[in-house]
């Protein structure tokens, strides 16, 4: 499982080439998925959730992460999934979502991955509800690339701030 994610150099970029971009690929019933990897923290095992009274159901409540209170979402009921019970290999995605940091719950997180630019197209309207920015075509792979500002749309007025420990 990757523990901390670190920003190397990368694959160098051939000057006629078109940008990359690098993605962390996540599975969810079985679907990959991707988020920008300048938008992750860093990724963890399962750990207690405190749950948050009047939450929307697919926010699973907070979690204290060294001293800071961030809340988690469950990917899978924020997508329209069915919902999984977690076991202690569930990985948190910990993102930085519109100056929030967010946990993100997936089924399992796969990789690191680096593809052109070009090989990203606007999700159609059958998309899941605007969680999900555009398909990226990689090889034989199809890949959802979450919005990670979107997915918590609709929580950021929850006074996660009242669960802090204060200082």
């Amino acid at each position: 499982m990757i523990e901390h994610l670190q920003q190397g150099p990368g694959p160098p970029a051939a000057p006629d080439h078109a940008d990359l971009l690098r993605l962390v690929v996540l599975r969810l019933q079985g679907i990959e998925h991707a988020v920008p990897v300048e938008d992750v923290v860093e990724v963890l095992r399962m750990v207690a959730i405190t749950p948050l009274a009047e939450a929307p159901p697919w926010l699973c409540g907070v979690i204290d992460l060294r001293g800071q209170v961030i809340p988690v979402v469950d990917l899978r009921r924020r997508l329209g999934m069915p919902q999984r019970a977690p076991d202690l290999s569930t990985p948190i995605l910990v993102v930085r979502a519109r100056g929030t940091t967010v946990g993100l719950v997936a089924d399992e997180v796969v990789e690191v991955l680096t593809v052109p630019s070009e090989a990203t197209s606007a999700a159609g309207a059958a998309a899941s509800p605007s969680a999900v920015s555009s398909a990226i075509r990689h090889r034989d792979r199809l890949l959802l690339l979450l919005d990670t500002g979107r997915l918590y749309e609709g929580a950021a007025s929850l006074p996660v701030r009242a669960y802090a420990h204060p200082a």
